[in-house]
């Protein structure tokens, strides 16, 4: 009989021991607050917030000076965008950068950056990318990201791409180099 006593303590003590070790390891990083305000219970999940405050840069919107299209290989695009920073200050306090594609060709960067942002401003700026000479003729849609390196830390970085309304058309120069030339219309066919 005691043997049996033995073996119980010692079976019950090893379930004990496994059983808080697999409550300790659950819970990491899956712990819930309850808050409730005004007869309303909210569940929120403690993962979702960011592990540190930082900014959160939005495109609202992007245009293209309508007399910029049609443009030619080696223009100079004058893109306005309105930015925000919904998160907290920007306190890297560096200039933030903004690339800019037509299309799937990315832009060379004239002036592309913009002073950092406190928290909930919001600015208008006006930046500078000229044309590629590898970009082929035809029509293509006028895009930016902000911070496409994520150098600002920024706490969602799936609101810094926007889109400008219409197509900026690559045309062929105006001059009379491609009369009689088959050559030079191979990258326009």
């Amino acid at each position: 009989m005691p043997t049996n006593l033995y073996d119980m303590i010692y079976k019950s003590s090893l379930f004990t021991a496994i059983l808080i070790i697999v409550l300790v390891f659950s819970a990491t990083g899956s712990a819930l607050e309850t808050v409730t305000e005004d007869n309303a219970t909210i569940n929120l999940s403690l993962s979702a917030f960011p592990s540190a405050p930082g900014p959160d840069y939005q495109v609202r919107s992007v245009k293209i000076p309508s007399y910029e299209s049609p443009a030619k290989k080696g223009d100079v695009l004058h893109p306005s965008l309105l930015v925000k920073n919904a998160g907290y200050n920007d306190t890297a306090g560096n200039q933030v950068n903004v690339s800019a594609y037509l299309g799937n060709y990315p832009l060379l960067p004239v002036v592309s950056t913009f002073p950092a942002l406190m928290a909930e401003q919001e600015r208008k700026i006006t930046l500078a990318y000229k044309i590629p000479d590898i970009i082929s003729y035809g029509g293509y849609a006028f895009s930016v990201t902000i911070d496409p390196d994520n150098l600002t830390n920024d706490t969602n970085t799936s609101n810094n791409m926007n889109k400008a309304g219409g197509i900026v058309m690559i045309t062929t120069p105006d001059d009379d180099s491609f009369i009689g030339c088959e050559a030079c219309w191979a990258g326009y066919r």
